[in-house]
C-alpha cells in the first residue's frame, strides 16, 4: 500500500475539536517563549511581522500564508517591530482513533496559500459560526475547521507529509494491503494479527487507535465498497456478488449494505443504471 493511500485512511477518519477562534492585531508586547501548548493552532497572517519558533526551526511569517503549530511542540513567538501581526488563528485539536494526528504526521510548519480571500472566507465563517447561538454551531464550525485543515493539505505537495513512526506504519500498510488483496476472503482478527504478531486483543486496540474504527468494521466497510463496485459494473446477481464476497447470509449483506450506503443492493443498482443511461 503506497504513501497516499495510507494518508487517505488517516484523513478520512479524522475528528476535530475546535476551541478558540479570533482575528485581531497582535499587541508589540505579543511574546512567549518556549511553552508548549496542548492543543494546535493556525494562525492565518493578513498583515504585519513578526517572529515564531516550532521546535528547533525558526520563521519569519509574511502575509498570506497558513502557520500550523501542532500540538505537543516547544513554541515561542514575538512581535518585532512596530507592526505586529494581524490575523485569524484557532485553537483545535485532531484526533485519528484517540491519537493527535501530529503523533502520527509530520507536516510542514507553513504553507503560502494561493487564494487568501478562500482562506479569509473560510476563518470568518468559523469565527460567526462559534459565536452563533444557534443549536448548530458548533457543528458547523467543526465542519469548516475540517474544509481549513483540508485546504492546507491540498497547498502542500504530499511529498512533504511524513509519517513518525515509520515502523507502525509499515505494520499497518502491511496490514491493509493484505485486507485489500483478500477482500473476497473471510478475513478474521486472528488472520490479521498473525501478520502482525500481535495478540489478538493488543491488535484490536493497535487498529483502532492507528484507523480509527474496529478491523471487523474496517474489513465490512471494504467489502461494501467492492460490492458497490461489482454491482455497478458487472452483471452478476446479488447472490452472487455476495457470496463472492464471503456473505454466506444473503440478508446480512443486504442489511450491512444499507447500513453503509442507505440503499438496498437493488435500490443501489438501479440508481446507479439510471445515472449513467
Amino acid at each position: 500500500m503506497n504513501h497516499q493511500t495510507l494518508l487517505t485512511n488517516y484523513l478520512s477518519n479524522l475528528q476535530v475539536e475546535l476551541f478558540m477562534v479570533s482575528y485581531n492585531r497582535c499587541d508589540t508586547d505579543w511574546r512567549d517563549l518556549d511553552y508548549t501548548p496542548d492543543y494546535s493552532k493556525f494562525y492565518f497572517i493578513c498583515e504585519g511581522e513578526g517572529w515564531l519558533k516550532i521546535g528547533n526551526e525558526e520563521y519569519y511569517p509574511t502575509p498570506n500564508q497558513l502557520i500550523l503549530m501542532p500540538e505537543g511542540i516547544k513554541q515561542s513567538y514575538s512581535a518585532i517591530n512596530d507592526r505586529p501581526f494581524l490575523k485569524y488563528w484557532c485553537h483545535f485539536s485532531a484526533k485519528v482513533g484517540g491519537i493527535n494526528l501530529f503523533q502520527i504526521l509530520k507536516f510542514p510548519h507553513i504553507c503560502t496559500i494561493d487564494q487568501p480571500e478562500l482562506i479569509q472566507g473560510i476563518f470568518s465563517s468559523i469565527l460567526t459560526y462559534a459565536k452563533s447561538d444557534e443549536v448548530y454551531g458548533h457543528m458547523m464550525a467543526k465542519s469548516k475547521l475540517t474544509e481549513l485543515l483540508s485546504h492546507y493539505i491540498m497547498n502542500l505537495d504530499l511529498n512533504q507529509i511524513s509519517f513518525i513512526n515509520v515502523p507502525v506504519m509499515e505494520k499497518l500498510s502491511t496490514i491493509l494491503a493484505y485486507i485489500d488483496s483478500n477482500i473476497e476472503e473471510n478475513i478474521s482478527v486472528q488472520d490479521l494479527a498473525q501478520i502482525a504478531y500481535m495478540h489478538p486483543n493488543y491488535f484490536i486496540r493497535f487498529f483502532k487507535q492507528q484507523i480509527g474504527v474496529p478491523p471487523i468494521l474496517y474489513i465490512t466497510g471494504k467489502k461494501i465498497d467492492k460490492a458497490k463496485e461489482l454491482l455497478t459494473c458487472t452483471p452478476n446477481t446479488i447472490t452472487a456478488i455476495a457470496e463472492h464476497l464471503g456473505f454466506s447470509d444473503l440478508y446480512y449483506f443486504s442489511r450491512q449494505f444499507k447500513k453503509h450506503t442507505g440503499l438496498t443492493p437493488t435500490e443501489y443498482r438501479k440508481q446507479k443504471t439510471v445515472l449513467t443511461t
